[in-house]
């Protein structure tokens, strides 16, 4: 009888072990579809990335592993991935800037990111232009890290926004009395043994993407090319001026869009690679099949967040250009 009870008692705890453990598995997974969901909304029906799942879910979210190489070298570019938006972390040698700030939802992923990414403060912090995809998290960013300079676009070329995203970013740069420059073609800016240069500071608009900055990273081994969200008559005027424009690596001017990345342009340009920085299958349909055109008719090698995550490129010990993703896409 004894043995029996016994036997009883152990089925009714592995039942009970195996219930708790498909009742914590449902949780589970109604609260990833939860954060799916609401962060959906907020995404305007595109699917969260793993920066906002990682935000939402308070975790701090992950560096791609990279080679041992790579993570010894001391020119890195990284694309992070902040779904519809953009963020770029220029790393030379210890110093670092950051090139816009993705949307405000994003913003606790990125700060994540930027700190398991070593920075402890920021030499430059760039502005391409004040739409909430390229500046919603730069509050977040100056709450967290010293910024010796913030650098700006030219306000004064377009109607001045009235956000509160963007006048609270202003409010907050003052009171922290961070030193800002508005930012004119020619101005160059060190950044350790690299230099950032303003190729194009925007055109007069009524659209706020052409105010965008146009600026060219240059490190031993690698030029990168980014243009914010400039439209065909930013990429006009820069090479109307004469800019030399050559890259190993351009991202894609507005998350790939066709009203940017013009054939002529990227003739101009000829890069290796490209990144498009977007959201998994967000409204806009970014990238555009003419962008993606052009950047097959240059040869460039096509490498997207939305698919591929988070990319970092960087500079091997033989000095030749490589690419890191953070996840592969899918066949």
């Amino acid at each position: 009888m004894a043995a029996s009870r016994r036997k009883k008692k152990q089925r009714k705890e592995k039942f009970e072990k195996a219930l708790t453990a498909v009742l914590c598995g449902i949780v589970a997974a109604l609260v990833l579809l939860a954060a799916v969901i609401s962060l959906s909304e907020e995404n305007g029906g595109a699917l969260p990335t793993w920066q906002q799942l990682y935000s939402w879910f308070g975790v701090a979210a992950p560096v791609p592993h990279l080679p041992e190489e790579a993570a010894g070298a001391a020119t890195k570019v990284h694309f992070i991935d902040v779904g519809q938006g953009d963020a770029v972390l220029l790393e030379q040698n210890g110093a670092f800037a950051l090139i816009d700030a993705g949307e405000r939802e994003a913003a606790d992923g990125l700060v994540a990111y930027l700190q398991a990414a070593g920075v402890a403060k920021l030499d430059l912090l760039v502005m391409t232009h004040p739409h909430a995809d390229h500046i919603g998290g730069m509050q977040a960013v100056l709450d967290a890290f010293p910024v010796d300079r913030a650098v700006l676009p030219d306000f004064a070329k377009a109607p001045m926004p009235t956000t509160s995203t963007f006048l609270n970013l202003l409010d907050a740069i003052r009171e922290k009395q961070i030193s800002t420059v508005t930012a004119r073609a020619g101005d160059v800016f060190p950044l350790g043994e690299g230099t950032l240069t303003v190729l194009g500071d925007g055109v007069a608009a009524e659209n706020l993407n052409d105010i965008s900055l146009v600026t060219l990273f240059e490190a031993p081994g690698l030029r990168c090319l980014s243009s914010g969200d400039g439209e065909k008559a930013v990429e006009d005027a820069v090479l109307a001026s004469g800019a030399d424009v050559h890259a190993d690596v351009f991202k894609a001017a507005h998350h790939g869009s066709s009203t940017s990345n013009t054939q002529v342009f990227l003739d101009a340009v000829r890069p290796q690679a490209v990144v498009v920085s977007c959201g998994a299958g967000n409204f806009y349909g970014h990238p555009h099949s003419e962008a993606l055109a052009a950047f097959a008719n240059v040869g460039a090698q096509v490498y997207r967040t939305d698919t591929e995550g988070t990319i970092i490129a960087y500079v091997d010990k033989a000095g030749v250009l490589q690419m890191a993703v953070s996840r592969q896409e899918a066949a």
